[in-house]
């Protein structure tokens, strides 16, 4: 039980999608486009790796564009470790993620352009072959539309798939930039230094904004990327000027929060009203779907550049603590239950039975508060780290008192319901929860922005399959149709919140629980199990999946879900880098202890499911056979694991997650319903137990 308990805790650090920070002002009124569609206005691009907000508030000049620009936070994460300046050009070049940079070494200087062409291009091709991203570098540069160039980066971004640059020079060029032949543009305002001259380098970039507003162009001034491989990642700067309708908070539909847009945005939002200019057979349309959106704003307008700025060193900390954090509370709690458990073991008194079971019904409301959490404001509390910390113990331990004095020796479904309940009403929301917290993979880790994670499905798999069996239970004596009825309305609410595009919006999460529910449901009204039943709930999974990514495809490209894009890259016949990518990071895990830990839980928890015989313990095997529900709960529980290891990218992390939630309510449920009549036969009642 305890490498269980160990191996979820590793598991939930690994695994891998927030509202991202709140703006100041609500984000209500309508969104107002900020692309170049609509705009005669040439756009202009000026990208600085490594602008932070720190930097903005520490600029003057900076400052003053906050109360003339739309502005929000960019994520710059790429498709490899770290998000060198090559990695961020190279990704705006392709429109999708890219890996530009060795991960061994840090980051180096942009290459050259040598006779018309970037040096070592055939290298960043040759490595997005290696590591399967699929990015197809050199798309911005294939189209037809006049685009200037100024600066290595923008040399990078603009180079064809053959890494041949025109219209580009190596600096800025004002007249240039104002002549006809240049259409859009994309400015290298060069990487800021790390200590020294670096508010010199501010108060540049800031001059270069203004000469380029000079040329009445659209401008987007942006991060780019870290500067080093060591940097402490965070989302950087972006800001729109002229705002469209005033100064508001810039979003895309591909992170779908007001103040965040994503690196693959910019390209999304030159290329959509550029397309027609399309003049090479290997441009963008024949490229594969974008992986961002066109840029817009939204919300109410803001008038106070210091309330924006610290808005936005707020949403920093709300993006960057949650992982290390996370590593803080696992440790935290198994400690505790470690603890709590050899004190049991070696004393086996009433006290330390009740602290055993207290300890882990706190693991349980950790899945509870690791969502609650943000309903504090943390991160703008004093000392963001330790505030969420020290509210993640606080709901934890409140949870499991909560769930103990109501329901007594039942608390582990009070725990189980709460954690259901409380994801329902985020997927229905728009998952308010998840970005920024414990676990979901922020901007900063670069996954989800909106929807559930692997993590978050696999709390709400537990509550609503737990749930489901309870109710079931209920009904069970009166009718078993009755009772397989109910399992079918609580997994299956769980199943659309998950499933349903713009709530959960879980691909892998909808192949995974609804065999299981399904399996639920059938155990619970027949009790045996048929070929071709299982077919049958085969076929039925998948066209259901089908059905919902039909669907999403059919709307706007810029509006489609994981689900839609992943039918699209289907018929484009562009799916075989996505699987293997896939397959790389589930493999992962076993790269280190913790993934073989994880994977030997798993197995012995899955074998515990379907031979409860050969468990030495008297207790679970009296529970087993004590309720007509079990059977069916824990094979359900079982099957959605394996199907999430096999499916997700997460790989044995899913399965590991779940039973760090399962596995301590069911033990905790097993010492509570056992206590001994008196302290003479405990030892030995709990030897068998």
């Amino acid at each position: 039980m305890v490498a269980a308990v160990v191996a979820a805790a590793t598991g939930s650090l690994q695994a891998s999608a927030a509202p991202a920070t709140k703006p100041p002002t609500s984000p209500t009124s309508p969104a107002s486009p900020a692309s170049p569609a609509g705009l005669l206005a040439k756009v202009v691009v000026i990208g600085v790796p490594g602008l932070t907000w720190g930097d903005v508030k520490a600029s003057p000049e900076l400052t003053a564009l906050v109360d003339q620009s739309s502005v929000g936070s960019i994520s710059v994460k790429t498709a490899g470790p770290h998000t060198c300046p090559i990695d961020g050009w190279l990704t705006i070049g392709a429109g999708t993620r890219a890996w530009g940079s060795d991960p061994n070494q840090p980051c180096g200087d942009l290459p050259a352009v040598s006779d018309g062409k970037v040096t070592g291009w055939q290298t960043y091709v040759d490595r997005q072959a290696e590591h399967h991203t699929g990015a197809p570098i050199g798309r911005l540069g294939q189209t037809g539309y006049p685009m200037c160039g100024f600066g290595p980066g923008a040399a990078v971004a603009l180079a064809r798939t053959d890494g041949s640059v025109s219209n580009w020079q190596p600096q800025f060029d004002q007249a240039k930039l104002a002549s006809p032949e240049c259409g859009d543009a994309i400015v290298d305002a060069g990487a800021l230094p790390l200590r020294e001259g670096r508010p010199e380098a501010l108060q540049k970039v800031a001059e270069l904004v203004k000469q380029v507003r000079a040329a009445d162009g659209w401008v987007l001034l942006t991060g780019i990327s870290q500067v080093t491989t060591n940097d402490h990642k965070q989302t950087l700067v972006v800001m729109q000027l002229p705002p469209d309708d005033g100064p508001r908070w810039l979003t895309s539909d591909s992170t779908r929060r007001p103040g965040l847009i994503q690196l693959t945005d910019i390209t999304a939002t030159i290329l959509r009203g550029r397309t027609a200019a399309t003049v090479d057979p290997a441009g963008p349309e024949k490229a594969g779907p974008l992986d961002g959106s066109e840029i817009r704003s939204t919300g109410d307008r803001h008038t106070s550049a210091a309330a924006v700025i610290d808005d936005r060193l707020d949403a920093n900390q709300r993006f960057e603590q949650p992982r290390p954090v996370l590593f803080a509370v696992a440790l935290t709690i198994v400690g505790a239950e470690v603890l709590a458990l050899l004190w049991f073991l070696l004393r086996r008194s009433p006290l330390s039975r009740r602290v055993t079971i207290f300890t882990l019904l706190v693991q349980g409301g950790f899945f509870i508060a690791a969502f609650l959490a943000q309903a504090t404001v943390w991160w703008r509390w004093p000392s963001p780290a330790f505030s969420l910390y020290a509210v993640t113990i606080g709901i934890s331990v409140l949870s499991a008192v909560i769930a103990q004095v109501l329901l007594k020796k039942y608390a582990y479904f009070g725990l189980a319901l709460a954690a259901y309940l409380l994801l329902l009403i985020d997927g229905v929301l728009g998952t308010p929860m998840q970005l920024g917290s414990l676990f979901a993979d922020g901007p900063v880790i670069g996954g989800r922005f909106y929807g559930f994670g692997n993590s978050t499905f696999a709390a709400l798999a537990v509550g609503g399959l737990v749930t489901a069996a309870w109710a079931a239970q209920k009904l069970y004596g009166k009718s078993r149709l009755q009772a397989a009825v109910a399992v079918l309305v609580i997994g299956g609410a769980a199943i659309i919140v998950d499933g349903k595009p713009g709530w959960g919006t879980d691909f892998g999460g909808l192949l995974a629980l609804t065999p299981a529910v399904l399996l639920m449901a059938w155990l619970t009204w027949r009790d045996r199990l048929y070929l071709r039943v299982l077919i049958g709930a085969g076929v039925g999974v998948v066209l259901l999946v089908a059905g919902v990514s039909y669907l999403d495809y059919r709307r706007p490209p810029d509006q489609r879900t994981h689900f839609g894009t992943f039918f699209a890259r289907v018929l484009d016949g562009d799916v075989s880098d996505v699987f293997i990518r896939k397959l790389q990071m589930a493999v992962q895990f076993f790269s280190g202890p913790a993934g073989w830990l994880m994977l030997l839980a798993v197995v012995f928890c899955m074998v515990a499911t379907v031979w409860p015989d050969r468990v030495p313990s008297k207790a679970y095997r009296d529970f087993y056979s004590s309720h007509q529900m079990v059977r069916p709960t824990l094979l359900a529980l079982s099957l959605c694991g394996l199907a999430g290891m096999l499916l997700n990218d997460a790989g044995i992390a899913l399965p590991a997650i779940m039973l760090g939630f399962a596995v301590p309510l069911l033990v905790a449920h097993l010492l509570a319903s056992h206590q001994p009549a008196t302290v003479s036969p405990e030892p030995h009642l709990v030897q068998e137990s």
